[in-house]
Formats: C-alpha cells, sequence, structure tokens
C-alpha cells in the first residue's frame, strides 16, 4: 500500500506538472499585441488603397498605378498582422501590392513558407519581395535560404539570420532596418548576424528608434525588453517607410 501510495504522490506531481505547463504554454499561444488605431484606420479602402482583409491574410493594392511588385510582410512574433496596416498601406499607395500574412498563433515560426501560396495565388505578379519584422524577419530569412531565386530582394526590420540559415553565399538583395535603441533586436546580434548575410546588404540604423514603433501596436506602451524610443512612432515609420520604398524602387 504505501508503495502505491508513493507511486500516486508521484503521478499526481506529475499531472500538476504538465497542467501548469500546458496552462503556461496555452496562455503563451494566446497572447498578442494588440493592433492600435492609426493601424486599424489603414485597414479601410479609400481613393488611394484597396484593402482585402481575408481569413487568411491582409492584401493591400493601390488603385491608381499598376502594381510594380508584391511585397510580402512577416508580422512581429505575437504582433497581430493589422499592426503592420499602416506601414503596409504606405508602401501599396506607391505602386506595390502588399500581402500581410495572418500566422497560427500571430508567429511566423508556424507559417515560414506562407509565401509560396501568396505567389501562387497572384501568377499576375511577376516581381516579389519578402520582409518581416523580428521574428517575422527571422523566419523571412528562413524561408529565403531555400527560396532566394523566387525573391527580387528581402528586407528586415529588426531581424537578423544565423549560421544555420546563412545567405551570405546566396546572391539575394538585402537591406537590414535596425534602430539605435532597439532592446530586444540589439545591435549585437545583428551585428553578429551580418557574417551570415550577403556580402552587399545594404545596412541602415534608425537614430532614436526602439523596436516597438516597427509596428503600430501596444497603446503606446514599450515592449517588454525593449528601451523607450528617442523619436517618435511617426518619425520612425516615416525613416522605416521611405528606407523600403527606396530599395523597392532601386530593385524593381
Amino acid at each position: 500500500m504505501k508503495k502505491w501510495s508513493k507511486k500516486k504522490k508521484i503521478l499526481l506531481g506529475l499531472l500538476v506538472i504538465f497542467l501548469a505547463i500546458s496552462g503556461y504554454v496555452a496562455n503563451y499561444l494566446s497572447f498578442s499585441y494588440k493592433a492600435d488605431e492609426q493601424a486599424l484606420q489603414a485597414m479601410v479602402t479609400d481613393t488611394k488603397v484597396i484593402v482585402e482583409n481575408l481569413d487568411d491574410r491582409i492584401v493591400l493594392k493601390p488603385i491608381d498605378e499598376d502594381i510594380k511588385a508584391g511585397f510580402i510582410f512577416y508580422p512581429g512574433g505575437q504582433v497581430e498582422p493589422e499592426s503592420h496596416a499602416y506601414t503596409g498601406y504606405e508602401i501599396a499607395k506607391n505602386g506595390y501590392m502588399v500581402v500581410i500574412p495572418k500566422m497560427p498563433f500571430n508567429l511566423a515560426i508556424f507559417g515560414i513558407n506562407r509565401s509560396n501560396e501568396i505567389m501562387n495565388d497572384f501568377p499576375e505578379i511577376d516581381k516579389w519581395y519578402q520582409g518581416g519584422f523580428s521574428l517575422g524577419g527571422a523566419m523571412s530569412c528562413v524561408y529565403a535560404k531555400e527560396n532566394f531565386a523566387k525573391l527580387q530582394g528581402l528586407i528586415l526590420y529588426a531581424g537578423y539570420t544565423t549560421e544555420k540559415y546563412d545567405l551570405s553565399q546566396t546572391d539575394i538583395k538585402v537591406k537590414s532596418i535596425s534602430a539605435e535603441l532597439d532592446g530586444l533586436a540589439t545591435k549585437e546580434k545583428i551585428n553578429e548576424g551580418k557574417k551570415y548575410m550577403p556580402s552587399d546588404t545594404i545596412y541602415v540604423e534608425i537614430k532614436g528608434g526602439d523596436h516597438t514603433q516597427f509596428g503600430v501596436y501596444g497603446d503606446g506602451q514599450v515592449q517588454k525588453g525593449d528601451n523607450p524610443a528617442e523619436i517618435t512612432r511617426e518619425e520612425q515609420q516615416k525613416i522605416m517607410i521611405e528606407e523600403t520604398l527606396e530599395f523597392l524602387e532601386s530593385e524593381s
């Protein structure tokens, strides 16, 4: 009886641990950074951009211009895809179709190859760029490692690659946009990743910028682990968008 009692205690203990871990995982996967009002306003079709909010993606297309190329934007980890709609809108109105995939659990690691589906759905687009913020940028590198021939270029926002997904021997054109005060994708991490990037990669650092302001989310609060920015979100977004358009125009 004592042996059985001891076994029951062990099993009960394991059950408690399992439930605790399950609860933590469920809580983690259900959490997301909510899009701010400015981003949600960009989710509405107007005289410049058509916005389609589909089950699996957000599509933004210019109205009065021919589409120069497609730009697929992987969202940041646990960041609602709508949080990048403002950025997407500003790029789209300059003649690009922007597609923001809705990732499972808002984590691009569960949707690395979503770009293939998107490209297949728009066969009329013959030039494609891939981009992503933070985790979305890292997973864009994973995608590009095996699919660089499909891409005209790659843009990383507070993102970097690692030795496992070394892009240094590919001929893909890359622009890396980071922020001076980023507490998550730090200067050290960006610099460490440089040896795994093509030698002609363009690096831009936004002075006074932080990690959080690469998206439009968080209700003005700094993301955990990040540092407060010394410029406004509008200023950081303006630089980010200008640098993106400069790259798209130069490579299209």
